[in-house]
């Protein structure tokens, strides 16, 4: 990949195959500005994030980056944060329904959507912002090719929290 490429590519998966194919050990040192890459993501799409634990799991997480907070604070906000993953993802008593329903009202973004179509976008949402949260926790990265491969992911953003050397 050389600094064109870089600058002008509109695609955040594609750089970071590329950039990990040329700079693999680059990007190894690079998981703290990875996690903050992946948290400015989620904030970016944070309508599709509303739920409570989820946005006090990536607030958590923002805190842990900056060292006020340890590892078992932040698996205590992934908890919660899980949990409102779970409801979307598990939900089906009729109070779940109604939950998740009146959450898909709330967001003009997935209101006009079929049920499930909504529910599913909500929930790669949900699962992208709580992988977000503890991705430098998970040893070793299982979820490099569903985290860095995700619709959620914008190029502008992987910009300025990643700057490698380039030709």
């Amino acid at each position: 990949m050389t600094n064109e490429e870089w600058l002008n590519s509109q695609s955040a998966s594609d750089m970071l195959v590329k950039l990990h194919a040329a700079q693999p050990r680059f990007l190894k040192s690079q998981i703290r500005n990875l996690h903050r890459f992946l948290i400015a993501c989620c904030w970016k799409h944070g309508n599709l994030i509303p739920q409570e634990g989820l946005q006090n799991g990536l607030r958590g997480a923002e805190r842990w980056l900056a060292g006020e907070i340890g590892d078992d604070e932040l698996n205590r906000l992934n908890w919660y944060a899980e949990a409102d993953a779970f409801i979307l993802d598990y939900g089906t008593q009729p109070n779940d329904i109604v939950h998740i329903q009146a959450l898909i009202d709330s967001i003009d973004e997935v209101r006009d959507m079929p049920f499930e179509q909504a529910r599913t976008r909500l929930l790669d949402a949900a699962y992208f912002a709580e992988g977000a949260m503890i991705y430098p926790l998970i040893k070793p990265s299982p979820w490099w090719d569903r985290m860095f491969s995700s619709e959620f992911l914008c190029a502008q953003l992987l910009r300025e929290h990643i700057k490698p050397e380039l030709p």
